[in-house]
């Protein structure tokens, strides 16, 4: 029998992360994982404030490998053979069933948000077959014991008994401390028969694959002559949204010649074949048909995966001896490229909890605020996801709508690297933040009860929502000349040397 400080239950970058951590501040630990990589894996596109949060643990707990991870340009140099894809922020395009996009005067169906000011600069796509491998390599570099293919089973008393087989041997092993990097599986949270949190705001499912042969979206807008002179940047280099009536598309390109892709929709209904839904829905998007006719899909090997509802969550994410990380304490929407970010926060909590209280009185009042506040954290992610669906019809609703996320991140973005200060992540614990994400919850859904709304009404909401966001509109966001093109709105930041 084995004994450990901490165990990790899932060998994902976060796991792997977080068990680089905790061997770092001198904690015996072990990493578990019932896969092996590389393997299929999406949840791939970063933002500045993930890169931010990455290079600070990195130059805090003495990891410099994963520094350049934090950047485009860095990646490229150091780490080329890893694949990636350039985000250099967030491209949305409007369409309507069975017609071909239409470009509207002032860009009214299309936005663009840029987050860096230059391909060096710029966030990325993480291929996570990849990206992920690399996390699980660094951890068998280090002092950590790390067993993959193995399948255990928990028990819980003063401490966890974890048992199990790997590849035909015995695994016995004791914990003092659990931590569940599972995701959807939660391990933990089963095992403990922690009550399942169903009171959420937004429903929606998925379609999802990796493709090659996807044309380029800028090759469809410059087959039908729209003009992207005024860009801020290629819409392709950008984790790229199709706004349709049911949910929307992401696409998200590697330099691999893969292409993520898949379609969330509102519903939580699976009465027919992930194929059947993917090419009823080709069909109704003529333009987004156009970028598929030659594409095949990839991976996984079984083909298109499909979910049920995507929103999920337990109420109580941390006790005595065990905690969730952000991806297993719950998950909204992909709508807002949350994930990475949300990961990385977590595992900069939790890792303090540890620096600071391990095996001390207060630590057991820690790891509940940690649990409250990935509660509050996952509460905020699903109001501010939810608005975008509630204004699905109206794109001028909508584009309003994704301005409380990026008021929201740039905020906290602001607040962490210009400031120093320490908020929840999305600034969850800001009281006034949340309560005007709330009013416009309220107002866009009143507006999508009735149906049709004119003009006049939307000009009134527009500015209902001005006015609710001024304290948190730190980058000009609503801007009359911007004309939905954003060309600069994260915090600023130096060319990499």
């Amino acid at each position: 029998m084995q004994q450990f400080d901490v165990v990790i239950l899932g060998a994902g970058f976060g796991g792997s992360l977080t068990a680089l951590l905790l061997d770092r501040i001198g904690l015996s630990v072990a990493l578990i994982d019932r896969g092996r990589h590389p393997r299929f894996s999406i949840g791939e596109s970063s933002t500045p404030i993930a890169g931010y949060l990455l290079k600070s643990l990195s130059e805090e707990y003495d990891l410099p490998q994963f520094q350049p991870f934090c950047k485009y340009g860095t990646w490229q140099q150091r780490y080329p053979d890893l694949a990636c894809g350039i985000k250099r922020g967030f491209s949305y395009f409007s369409h309507e069933p069975n017609q071909n996009f239409q470009a509207k005067l002032e860009h009214g169906s299309e936005l663009l948000v840029t987050a860096n000011h230059s391909d060096l600069l710029a966030d990325t796509h993480w291929y996570r077959a990849d990206v992920d491998h690399f996390f699980a390599e660094e951890v068998q570099k280090s002092n950590v014991v790390y067993l993959d293919q193995t399948e255990v089973n928990l028990k819980r008393s003063d401490e966890w008994s974890i048992r199990g087989e790997r590849l035909g041997d015995r695994v016995d092993i004791r914990a003092a401390f659990l931590i569940d990097a599972t995701g959807a599986a939660g391990m933990v949270p089963e095992a403990l028969r922690i009550e399942r949190k169903t009171d959420f705001q937004t429903n929606s499912r998925a379609v999802y694959g990796h493709f090659e042969n996807v044309t380029p979206w800028s090759e469809i807008l410059n087959q039908k002559q729209v003009d992207q002179s005024d860009y801020p940047f290629d819409c392709d280099s950008a984790a790229l949204h199709h706004v349709l009536r049911e949910g929307w598309m992401w696409q998200l390109r590697f330099n691999n010649g893969i292409t993520s892709t898949g379609f969330v929709l509102e519903s939580d209904q699976n009465e027919v074949s992930a194929e059947q839904i993917w090419g009823e829905l080709l069909n109704r998007y003529p333009s987004i048909y156009s970028q598929f006719n030659g594409a095949s899909i990839i991976a996984p090997e079984s083909g298109l995966c499909i979910t049920n509802r995507l929103q999920r969550g337990w109420k109580e994410c941390a006790g005595e001896n065990w905690a969730l990380l952000p991806h297993t304490a719950g998950f909204i929407d992909p709508l807002h490229s949350t994930g990475i970010a949300h990961t990385l926060c977590g595992i900069e909590r939790l890792v303090e909890l540890f620096k600071n209280y391990w095996r001390q009185n207060e630590f057991t009042e820690a790891l509940a605020a940690y649990s409250e506040s990935m509660q509050s954290e996952l509460a905020l992610i699903d109001e501010l996801v939810s608005c975008c669906y509630r204004t699905l019809n109206h794109f001028d609703l909508f584009t309003v709508s994704t301005l409380f996320y990026f008021a929201a991140v740039t905020s906290f973005e602001h607040l962490r690297c210009l400031e120093g200060d320490r908020p929840l992540f999305l600034c969850a614990d800001d009281a006034g933040l949340k309560q005007a994400i709330s009013d416009w919850l309220v107002l866009v859904s009143r507006i999508q009860l009735e149906g049709d709304c004119d003009s006049d009404e939307i000009k009134l909401a527009v500015f209902k929502a001005e006015q609710l966001l001024k304290p948190w509109n730190r980058v000009g966001l609503f801007h009359t000349r911007s004309s939905n093109m954003y060309h600069y709105t994260a915090a600023p930041e130096s060319e990499p040397r």
